[in-house]
């Protein structure tokens, strides 16, 4: 049917269309990832014609980016000051820090190693 109606129409249908469980996670399992360059560019476009048509969803993708990014220059920042005070992480800690998705622990324990004496003190 894709072939032969435009994108818009076929996703249409499928929002409108009942489906049981079973079929509806059979759908979202066939769309992983295939390798093959022109079936990974029809669902890159799937993807973006259901983003456009849902904007807080889109939204929301972009926050979640965002925060992802924020944690992760977190980490690395307190880490590199550690590092350079040269307070060694016990792998518990180091594990501690990496897990954290807090941004205002991580935030508050970067602030705490710049005068800690160790690690584990700065990450109190």
């Amino acid at each position: 049917m894709a072939p032969r109606r435009p994108l818009e129409w076929v996703l249409s249908m499928l929002q409108y269309l009942p489906m049981s469980m079973m079929a509806r996670e059979e759908l979202l399992w066939r769309f992983a990832r295939t390798g093959d360059p022109e079936i990974d560019a029809r669902q890159d476009r799937i993807l973006e014609v259901l983003l456009t048509a849902n904007p807080k969803m889109k939204q929301r993708l972009v926050d979640e980016g965002r925060l992802e990014g924020r944690l992760d220059e977190a980490r690395a920042a307190l880490r590199r000051v550690l590092a350079h005070r040269q307070l060694g992480l016990a792998p518990e800690d180091a594990a501690r820090i990496e897990t954290c998705t807090d941004l205002a622990t991580l935030e508050r324990w970067l602030g705490q190693a710049l005068a800690a004496s160790s690690a584990e003190q700065a990450l109190r």
